[in-house]
């Protein structure tokens, strides 16, 4: 409550002061005089459609669209110079024709009703699309040209010409649920700090780095590399189909088998190409402009870009594309950061230490500046890198000019630095237990040795531990397994075992790097199954603090979930939080085309209790990470720095880390210093007098401000 009185310092006039001194929009743009009064009592008369109600009117919509779209034929042969025989067809033939195809894509088979455009229509599309030459995205798809309008209330959208939601939710009935809650909140003040928030981080504009994106559309014109994560082409041939009379059951079903699984990494490379191909054009499109994100919340609290296909959401090509559109001179200590920021993008050092990092970089200085220069994929340096090799080469570029500039101090930099929290997950869990020894192992408290904890290390050692012992005892998995379980192996189990990753999911993340190694496919199942349970097993040994909290928050969550109610709590910023698990509401539509089962969650059905236990732990840590990543959004704007972020890492630039390093830890100190999880009980218990809660977990000794002296908390 102290935090949020002591932000709630929004200017409204101040604000379109603002956007209307920014340059490129001028003094008539619609933020500067925009009047909230008139758009609300807009917003009053803005109908409710259940999901049943819309796929009744849609189905009415298309019924008319079937009927009345039609086209001349003898037009369309002309236009597309069709000197095939005239057959006797009609003048006017519809567009459309309803039928009915077969699904391919689950593991039963049934008929989707579909529309199907005419052959001749198609042909048109298509000749349409090649000589235009470029996509049409819904205007919410895209960043902004210019700012987003603040989000004053939350049902008034920041973009310009399309609706944004303040959270993001699953079916129309969840969108009214969450409207009435937000509009309670909103009505008391209680979001009006996450709005800020929101607001702050969608002033920051942005640039395309024209070079990186110039070598990533030479890499994907030249059919793509799978190693520097530019979707590669299908280069595979299909089997021939047996002759049924002379192979056997087993050699067709072994037929089957091969065609199904090249027929899926076919489907997969195609819709990896198609959606780099989008990432790759809006880039194009956006290079030499500056543009915005607009930033909307999921039920959590956590933020995410409202355009899906170029942000800083998205993979390292992506990052790699992106700067700053404001520059600042790297200063004394810039360079440093650069340096620092390159090493970690290459990587390959494991824990290294921050000196050891820029003596890394300083030892390759010969290696960036030819990396710069020639930016070659094959034999480049940066493209050996084991990390994120695009966002490596963004590096070098900015190392190489920076160097070569008269003064490196005064060279105007666009490039931002990241700083990473050390398996943040866990940090959280620490913090929310006080664990002494759980903190050490993820870098909230400052090890002896000064060096960076490696909790993937030690997780791997007591892995190993495991199967060396399992090996003796003559388990023939475990031999399979000898020489093969690295860092790198489990590394994604770790950091997101503490976000609910299931056995299955485990088992695939690890199944994954086993078949890079060369594993056969059957091999890397049983292996997988085998260290993702070894792994859930070190994790709880080396965290028995978090596990306890863990087990806390899903009986709780099950407990809640057992009396027919969803679990809801409220983030330290004030934000409302409810978890959609509920089971299908099921309609059947009748339509003019044809009938319609619909099957969707809905707040007036019956909770899921597995899903609403199961989920409760990781949705609670993600909705406290991104309170701490507003909080340090929020000040970072204070203090006059470029701030933005992906989660758990926030990035600025160079000559701002310092000050970044500072205010995250104050604000991870300042989130924390309230026992959060006793004020969770005492909400529980609030909202739910007629249960009782299970005892909390016993609190360790662990000082929350010694985080301000820990210098790997984020690195």
């Amino acid at each position: 409550k102290i935090y949020c009185k002591q932000h709630l310092k929004f200017n409204q006039d101040k604000y379109e002061k603002y956007l209307a001194n920014v340059k490129i929009i001028p003094n008539s743009s619609p933020q500067a005089v925009w009047e909230l009064e008139n758009v609300q009592k807009f917003h009053q008369f803005v109908p409710f459609w259940s999901t049943n109600t819309m796929n009744s009117i849609g189905g009415f919509i298309l019924n008319l669209v079937r009927i009345h779209f039609k086209f001349n034929n003898l037009e369309c042969r002309d236009v597309l110079n069709n000197n095939s025989p005239r057959r006797k067809d009609p003048e006017e033939t519809t567009v459309f024709t309803h039928t009915y195809l077969i699904s391919e894509h689950t593991s039963h088979t049934y008929p989707i009703g579909a529309y199907v455009a005419h052959e001749r229509v198609k042909e048109l599309i298509d000749r349409n699309m090649q000589t235009r030459g470029f996509f049409y995205f819904e205007t919410a798809e895209v960043p902004m040209l210019c700012p987003p309008k603040p989000w004053c209330y939350h049902s008034l959208t920041p973009m310009l010409l399309s609706g944004v939601h303040f959270i993001r939710y699953a079916g129309a009935e969840w969108k009214k649920y969450f409207s009435d809650v937000l509009h309670e909140a909103d009505r008391k003040g209680y979001i009006d700090v996450m709005k800020y928030g929101l607001d702050v981080l969608g002033t920051l504009p942005w640039k395309v780095n024209s070079k990186v994106l110039e070598k990533q559309v030479d890499l994907y014109n030249a059919g793509g590399s799978d190693k520097l994560s530019i979707a590669s082409s299908f280069d595979k041939t299909f089997p021939e189909v047996p002759d049924k009379e002379f192979c056997d059951e087993e050699q067709f079903k072994e037929y089957q088998k091969t065609y199904k699984s090249l027929k899926k990494e076919q489907n997969e490379k195609y819709s990896l190409r198609c959606t780099q191909l989008y990432t790759l054009s809006l880039a194009n499109s956006l290079l030499d402009k500056s543009f915005w994100q607009c930033y909307n919340l999921d039920f959590r609290g956590r933020v995410y870009p409202v355009a899906p296909h170029f942000s800083q959401m998205l993979g390292d090509p992506a990052r790699g594309m992106l700067m700053f559109a404001g520059g600042e001179p790297l200063g004394e200590t810039g360079l440093r950061w650069l340096k620092i920021h390159c090493a970690t993008k290459f990587g390959g050092l494991g824990k290294a230490t921050f000196e050891e990092k820029e003596q890394f970089t300083d030892d390759n200085i010969d290696n960036i500046l030819r990396s710069a220069d020639e930016m070659c994929a094959e034999r480049g340096w940066w493209a050996q890198s084991t990390e994120d090799p695009w966002q490596c080469l963004a590096a070098c570029i900015e190392i190489a000019a920076a160097l070569r500039s008269s003064d490196p101090t005064q060279y105007i930099t666009h490039l931002p630095v990241q700083m990473d929290g050390s398996c943040n997950g866990l940090q959280h869990y620490a913090a929310l237990g006080r664990d002494l020894e759980g903190g050490i192992k993820v870098s909230v408290v400052p090890s002896q040795s000064n060096r960076p904890e490696d909790v993937y290390a030690a997780v791997m050692q007591i892995v190993v531990g495991y199967q060396e012992a399992d090996l003796k005892a003559g388990n023939s998995t475990a031999r399979k397994l000898s020489g093969l379980i690295e860092r790198k192996t489990l590394k994604q189990t770790v950091m997101t075992q503490v976000y609910g990753v299931t056995h299955y999911g485990a088992k695939e993340q690890i199944k994954g790097r086993l078949q890079d190694k060369g594993m056969s496919s059957e091999d890397a199942a049983e292996c997988a199954k085998y260290l993702a349970t070894l792994t859930f097993r070190a994790v709880g040994q080396l965290f028995t603090q978090a596990q306890q909290i863990q087990d806390w928050l899903n009986k709780s969550a099950y407990l809640i979930a057992e009396g027919g109610k969803p679990v809801k709590w409220s983030t330290p910023l004030g934000l409302p939080c409810v978890q959609p698990y509920t089971r299908d509401k099921r309609y059947h539509v009748a339509t003019p085309i044809q009938d319609i089962n619909v099957k969707f969650p809905a707040p007036e059905m019956p909770v899921n209790k597995r899903k609403q236990s199961s989920a409760f732990p990781p949705n609670f840590v993600h909705s406290q990470d991104s309170t701490h990543m507003l909080m340090t959004a929020i000040e970072c704007y204070h203090a006059g720095i470029p701030f933005a972020a992906v989660h758990d890492s926030f990035w600025t630039l160079p000559n701002h880390v310092a000050e970044m390093n500072k205010i995250l830890r104050q604000q991870f100190i300042l989130m924390y210093s309230v026992d959060v999880l006793k004020q969770l009980k005492q909400s529980f218990e609030a909202c739910n007098p007629e249960l009782q809660f299970a005892d909390l977990p016993d609190s360790g000794k662990l000082d929350i401000n010694c985080v301000s002296d820990s210098p790997y908390f984020f690195a």
